[in-house]
């Protein structure tokens, strides 16, 4: 449509909304492409725009409350400040968009899709802005906002069930009763954030920044959460925030952690998301590690001395040389890992964990994980391998060999699946 036409359309549209009589027409700009357009302060409420694009508009300011925006392409739109209050936003792509300040209370953005033989599809807020917009009672059930900036938002009794809010930063968010069943909070920023009485079960939070978290009579039942990280440095949890940005972005944000040579020793990390990290010579003696994620780790030289290792997901990890004297093993996983391509697809070549020369003496492997494990030179003596699962090309040294039982279940490799609820 032209422009003259576009603005008789919005001319009868508000004198509908302002109940002209004779003068007015709801305006239905369906399917409608409008992208690029500068629209700031426009009168929509109660417009339809199903399915339409509004990518890269300019709607500062616009009155869209009660708007049918269903499936619509908001794609780096600017919305900052505009109202959607009640507006159906289900299936909306909302990727990039701006949103500060804006107005979503009750808001529906939920998936959704126009033809029925189509799957549903995800709200997509993924790297947009909504830095102190209202969300309050949103339903965002589903809805993409991987590193979403809502820094300051109001997500008060907001529904964001199953929501992808991984890397998100949710600075000083306030999500008093908010609804984060089955959430992926993993490497999100919560420090300053309000979480009184919010429901987040089942919830991944592997790598969460939480900070000065408010958890007064939060519901954290089944949520996959590191329990001792606001016992550690500062310093430390933004390191471990950043790396699991690294990991859940496949390297395109955040920082590797690098915690070669520091000493760890006897803190409270379990849960913790260090897959791919690279800790080689760190002191992790009498550290607390159940339950954490080590796949593809370095900790070359790290020592483990009667470290607590139970059900760690370390498949593919590096132990060369490491001192696990003592050390709680017991339903750890440390067999192989399939490598994967630059798309993510299997290659076809696998990494085995790697303890050549590492020193197990006293160490607890029952029910250990050690499918294709290299323990060529490994110290073993006084070592329980009750029920340890084996296939060892070479055998280790200062004790018996290894025994092979039959093949274990290898390690999972979908890292924000493999773990349980520390404890």
């Amino acid at each position: 449509m032209d422009r003259s036409e576009l603005l008789d359309i919005l001319r009868k549209h508000r004198a509908f909304v302002e109940r002209r009589a004779g003068e007015g027409k709801r305006a239905n700009l369906a399917h409608a492409s409008l992208t690029g357009l500068k629209l700031p302060d426009v009168m929509l409420e109660s417009a339809t725009l199903t399915g339409a694009d509004l990518s890269h508009c300019i709607l500062t300011g616009a009155n869209l409350s009660q708007a049918d925006l269903f499936c619509a392409n908001l794609e780096f739109a600017d919305l900052s400040r505009a109202n959607l209050e009640r507006a159906n936003l289900r299936g909306a792509r909302l990727q990039g968009a701006k949103l500060a300040n804006a107005n979503l209370k009750h808001a529906d953005l939920r998936p959704g899709v126009i033809r029925q033989a189509q799957k549903d599809r995800r709200t997509d807020l993924s790297k947009s802005s909504i830095d102190g917009a209202n969300l309050e009672e949103a339903k965002l059930d589903g809805a993409n906002m991987a590193a979403a900036s809502a820094k300051g938002a109001n997500f008060r009794k907001a529904s964001l069930e199953a929501c992808d809010l991984r890397g998100a930063d949710l600075t000083g968010a306030d999500l008093f009763g908010a609804q984060l069943k089955n959430a992926n909070l993993a490497g999100a920023n919560l420090e300053n954030a309000i979480l009184v009485q919010a429901r987040v079960q089942g919830a991944n939070m592997r790598g969460t920044l939480m900070i000065n978290v408010d958890l007064r009579s939060a519901n954290l039942s089944d949520a996959i959460i590191m329990l001792g990280a606001n016992r550690l440095s500062v310093n430390l949890q933004r390191a471990l925030r950043e790396h699991a940005v690294w990991i859940e972005s496949n390297g395109t944000d955040g920082t590797r952690a690098d915690l070669s040579g520091q000493d760890l020793s006897g803190r409270d990390l379990r849960g913790a998301f260090l897959s791919g990290a690279s800790l080689a010579g760190c002191n992790l003696a009498d550290t607390d590690l159940s339950d954490s994620l080590f796949e593809m780790s370095d900790l070359s030289g790290a020592n483990l001395a009667n470290a607590n290792l139970r059900r760690a997901v370390m498949a593919g990890v590096n132990l060369r040389g490491a001192n696990l004297r003592g050390a709680k093993l017991a339903a750890a996983k440390l067999g192989p890992i399939d490598l994967t391509d630059a798309d993510g697809q299997k290659s076809g070549q696998v990494k085995a964990a790697d303890l050549t020369n590492a020193d197990l003496e006293g160490a607890d492997l029952y029910r250990t994980d050690l499918t294709q494990a290299l323990l060529e030179g490994a110290k073993v003596a006084g070592t329980t391998l009750d029920k340890a699962s084996s296939a060892p090309a070479k055998t280790a040294t200062g004790g018996a060999p290894v025994a092979a039982q039959p093949p274990a279940p290898t390690a999972k490799t979908d890292t924000a699946a493999a773990g349980k609820k520390p404890g």
